[in-house]
């Protein structure tokens, strides 16, 4: 079994069914129709789960595995890579364990997995924190993992236990152990004993002559005590648990049998109420039922609770033809607060937000975090329609737009805020949600930092974009893709120095589709880590045809940085393509020195030190500091072509040239021009010292066939003798320069 079909397998122990979850809003976008993509739906499921899950291949082999799961342990992401073996993640989860010792647990757990069995356990670690590890198999082989974190939990039973066995140890006798009274039929007190005056506050005077009503709480209903009395008038025993005030104003539960006296007509004339207090467990029930529906950093309600108090709600709506507003919420900048500020930084955020969004609330709306930086809020609506609706989403910008105080200094983050309404957009609470994610995603592509209302447009976008999603798929397993190469020329030669490749789709139906097309939606979606494997690979075969002095140059995209295996692949083409490494160059954006700066880092040099090139490409349009710039191994940047465009008529464009040209000295680096397309634009570069340039006037992408022209082209041949045509051909022209390209191009 692969690991797309082991992801497959893994859906059904992740999901119960499509149906009976809600949509989740992800980086990978909308989901929730019957033609959704599985795969990637597991994946945001995975990742947006409560628990630390993992997926293990019929290997025992880890395919997946998310972040809670490894923040549960501490392990590092090399620990949990792809292809790790269970036995070898056992070792690093036991290390800090208590109790048995780390070989008697994974003898036990290899057990189950060579018998197929269900197996769960639970351990402390060496902080202090309870895990319970679930493993369940799958069916054709594998099996997943779910773990949860039962701290709090297993205190609450501890403290559950603990206060029966006092209760049990502290009986020493009856009047002590148990709380004892009597009423006559007219529930008038005419004996309480020395328990009760103690539990209730009161003493024996005052309760004596009293009604029992003196400690009611108002916690049960009057169809609770009409039952009770209806048994009781018949003669009957009544048993069952009682909430009781004190005199303070506290509460108090009791498990309670109240026995009838009967006269000589056999029927009551007093009541005997023998009474335990078991408000320690009540109590801690009702800690454990606290945490199972709220989330534990914000103390907000969490998904299931929201999706049953959602459920709920519309069932009141629906009878009571009320109209219900579903806000879904989704903070802008917040990994860049994790990232730069850590962890810590980025729940103190939560936090404070959490109780913005109560003081905005009215009374009785619901608010809960979804998980992560996601956050839900529910209302009635009190009959002014979208107007309310509109009302609160502008509220919630103001308030999130304020500077969260983060550690001393002030950290400002945006929202985007996606709205349905009940029942104009559906009747159900996953509906809603996913109407509410539709529109929440419309901000996102819009910008970002406002507010969207569903439209039935979005659905039909949505259910458009995952049929483009599953051909994106298949035309990945079939390799419907090709390969153009545009050369970038050394500046004062005009020869080819390198061919950056450029992937195209042959679309089954569409024809060759170009990169803005689909790139996006392979990062979105992860398609864009096998693509890009293909992409390298075929690029560094196609190159290893053609003469030593030519190289390729491949675009990396920031989603491949993402995965553990990028090196591992690159290694990988090399090594059975032939090509050398110093014969490689890979193009990378400005974003990638935003994202996980350190491990990138440390992977350019380990890209470097086999001999691979490294380029910073659309230089200057991007959002990186200098600082990041110099602290990168970059061998090249790439004037981004807005630059270029405006060269000869616009002196800021020539400026800005000049700088980059001018850092770019500084730090030893050469400078590729990008856009070139005038004989002006290319005589200035070539007269500023530009090292490379690339553009139409000298060749446009062509198809892999330009291997044929690559070869003929004769070692030094004289400058400025060899041109490009669109479909490769060697295009013999006079040396002039600057030379024509070919205008079929």
């Amino acid at each position: 079994m692969g690991p797309g079909n082991t992801i497959h397998a893994a859906m059904s122990e992740v999901l119960p069914s499509a149906e009976s979850r809600p949509a989740s809003r992800s980086a990978i976008g909308p989901r929730g129709s019957p033609a959704m993509d599985w795969e990637r739906l597991v994946h945001a499921a995975i990742e947006s789960s409560s628990h630390g899950l993992c997926v293990f291949d019929e290997r025992s082999r880890l395919v997946i595995g998310n972040e809670l799961h490894r923040s549960l342990y501490g392990l590092t992401h090399s620990q949990v890579a792809a292809g790790t073996h269970v036995q070898d993640l056992l070792v690093s989860r036991y290390a800090g364990a208590h109790g048995m010792s780390a070989g008697a647990r994974i003898a036990e757990y290899m057990a189950a997995i060579q018998l197929r069995a269900e197996f769960r356990t639970s351990y402390a670690l060496e902080g202090g924190t309870v895990i319970e590890l679930d493993m369940h198999p799958m069916e054709g082989g594998g099996f997943v993992e779910r773990h949860r974190d039962i701290t709090q939990l297993r205190l609450a039973e501890l403290r559950a236990e603990a206060a029966r066995q006092e209760l049990i140890e502290k009986q020493y006798a009856i009047d002590q152990a148990v709380i004892v009274a009597v009423t006559d039929v007219r529930g008038t007190i005419t004996y309480a004993n020395d328990r009760l005056c103690e539990i209730s506050g009161y003493n024996r005077d005052e309760l004596i002559g009293s009604n029992h009503r003196i400690l009611k709480s108002g916690v049960h209903s009057r169809e609770f005590f009409r039952q009770m009395y209806r048994q009781l008038a018949r003669g009957r025993v009544w048993r069952g648990e009682l909430c009781n005030k004190a005199k303070g104003g506290s509460l108090y539960w009791v498990d309670t049998v109240i026995t009838p006296q009967l006269g000589p007509e056999g029927k009551p004339v007093a009541y005997m109420a023998i009474r335990v207090d078991i408000t320690a467990r009540k109590n801690a029930e009702a800690l454990v039922h606290y945490a199972a529906r709220h989330d534990a950093l914000t103390g907000l309600l969490n998904r299931a609770a929201l999706l049953e108090e959602l459920s709920n709600r519309l069932a009141r709506a629906n009878a009571n033809e009320q109209e219900l507003i579903v806000y879904l919420l989704d903070l802008d900048g917040f990994k860049w607060v994790n990232d730069t500020l850590g962890h810590a930084a980025g729940d103190a955020l939560l936090r404070q937000l959490s109780r913005r969004l109560k003081s905005v609330s009215a009374d009785g709306d619901l608010i809960a975090r979804l998980g992560g930086d996601e956050f839900a809020i529910v209302q009635f609506n009190a009959g002014e329609g979208r107007e309310q609706a509109e009302r609160l989403a502008i509220t919630l910008l103001e308030i999130v737009a304020i500077p969260f105080s983060i550690a001393a200094q002030d950290v400002s983050v945006g929202v985007s805020i996606g709205l349905a309404l009940a029942p104009r957009h559906g009747s159900t609470a996953s509906e809603l949600l996913y109407k509410a994610d539709l529109a929440l995603y419309r901000v996102k592509a819009e910008g970002r930092n406002g507010y969207r209302f569903f439209e039935e447009e979005m659905h039909r976008n949505a259910q458009a974009r995952n049929r483009r999603v599953g051909e994106l798929r298949e035309s990945v397993a079939r390799g419907d893709f090709e390969l153009h190469y545009q050369p970038i020329f050394d500046a004062k030669t005009l020869q080819p120095r390198v061919m950056e490749a450029l992937v195209r789709w042959r679309h089954p139906s569409q024809g060759l589709l170009y990169p803005d097309r689909f790139i996006g939606l392979a990062e979105e979606t992860g398609l864009m880590e096998p693509l890009g494997r293909w992409i390298l690979r075929q690029a560094c075969a196609d190159a290893a045809s053609w003469p030593k002095g030519i190289k390729v140059a491949v675009n990396l995209s920031p989603a491949q940085f993402q995965g553990p295996a990028l090196f591992d692949d690159v290694l990988r083409a090399l090594l059975e393509t032939g090509l050398s490494p110093d014969r490689l160059e890979f193009e990378v954006t400005e974003s990638i020195l935003l994202q996980e700066k350190e491990e990138n880092l440390l992977l350019f040099r380990h890209l470097k030190n086999i001999g691979i090139t490294i380029a910073l490409d659309d230089f200057g349009v991007g959002y990186a500091s200098l600082g990041s710039v110099v602290s990168f191994p970059f061998d090249k940047v790439k004037i981004d072509r807005s630059f270029t465009k405006g060269l000869v008529t616009n002196p800021a464009n020539r400026t800005v040239v000049a700088s980059i040209m001018t850092l770019a000295a500084g730090l030893g680096v050469q400078v590729t021009a990008e856009g070139v397309e005038t004989e002006e634009q290319l005589h200035y570069l070539r007269g500023q010292g530009l090292d490379l340039v690339q553009g139409y006037l000298l060749g446009r992408p062509a198809s892999a066939d330009l291997n044929e022209w690559v070869r003929a082209i004769p070692a030094g041949a004289p400058q400025g003798s060899h041109h490009l045509a669109c479909d490769g051909r060697q295009v013999e022209q006079e040396p002039v320069s600057p030379p024509h390209a070919a205008a079929s191009c």
